[in-house]
């Protein structure tokens, strides 16, 4: 009974002379041995190298679904899309971990593609699009939640910033209330004035319409023959400045306008001799040419 009670040496096979690969069933017999059971505080011996860097690399390739966001990102980023003209329409999903495929073709025709992958897939491939189908699926139905869920929290800021502004409104209310009577008595007395300036001013097709006009046009006319009558003294401040061609420039207008007048009759000799003072301030011949220009335009008269 003690021999079949105490524990038996574990049968470690040896790698052979020739052989410089260490046997992967000595790693498996010493994890399995009860001696290591039996002393804890010893540490496992390392693993082969081979299995060490099987770890490492497998520790070192990125997931698949890292991959599809990454994918998906940089879709994103540049703005690709799928140009191909062979391949059907396809949805785009750029914010989605999920890559698009023949699924999400519009004409997809569910009975011939299982029929053709039944076909032409063996039982592991079967499997293996059965995963994946189902993680897409899961991960579909996850950014369906999440899309909810944004929605829902979107909905209930918009409620609450709309409860706060109603909540700041209200006490405005008062005020507003306070504004009516302002309000309606500066209307009042817009309408008041234009109703006494409609009273004062009459129409301009009516005869007080007329003579106010004809009023203000002969206003207008002395304001201007005024003006006329100063323009031969500046003309010959001009021209003692040395400034003769602006002189000139600004005589040319109001000799127009004189000579319209005396044409018309308008003005009498007035008009006649302010012609000739201007004319007389550009030749620069002082009073004498005044003097001589007017008895020429009187005896031209």
């Amino acid at each position: 009974m003690s021999t079949i009670a105490s524990p038996r040496e574990p049968s470690l096979r040896r790698t052979p002379n020739s052989s410089a690969r260490p046997s992967i069933d000595s790693y498996r017999s010493t994890i399995t041995s009860p001696i290591n059971t039996q002393n804890p505080t010893q540490p496992p011996p390392p693993p082969p190298p081979q299995q060490q860097q099987q770890s490492s690399s497998s520790s070192s390739t990125p997931q698949p679904g890292a991959k599809r966001s990454n994918r998906a990102a940089l879709r994103e980023y540049y703005n690709l899309r799928a140009t191909a003209a062979a391949r059907p329409p396809r949805i785009e999903l750029p914010d989605s971990e999920v890559d698009p495929s023949d699924l999400d073709a519009p004409d997809f025709d569910a009975d011939e593609y299982v029929n053709r992958v039944v076909a032409e897939s063996s039982l592991e491939e079967l499997l293996k699009l059965y995963t994946r189908v189902l993680g897409e699926v899961r991960a579909l139905d996850a950014e369906k939640k999440a899309l909810v869920y944004d929605n829902y929290s979107k909905l209930i800021t918009a409620t609450e910033t709309i409860r706060k502004m109603r909540a700041d409104m209200d006490p405005l209310n008062p005020m507003a209330s306070t504004l009516d009577p302002a309000i309606a008595h500066i209307y009042t007395q817009a309408s008041s004035i234009r109703e006494a300036l409609r009273e004062s001013i009459p129409p301009p097709d009516s005869e007080e319409g007329r003579q106010r006009e004809a009023e203000r046009r002969r206003a207008r006319t002395r304001e201007l023959a005024v003006e006329l009558t100063g323009t031969p003294a500046r003309l010959r401040a001009l021209v003692a400045e040395g400034k003769t061609d602006r002189a000139r420039e600004q005589w040319e207008m109001p000799r127009r306008l004189l000579v319209a007048w005396r044409d018309k009759g308008v003005g009498g000799n007035e008009v006649q001799e302010c012609i000739d003072e201007g004319d007389a301030a550009l030749a620069g011949d002082g009073q004498g040419s005044v003097a001589s220009a007017r008895t020429s335009g009187d005896e031209g008269r």
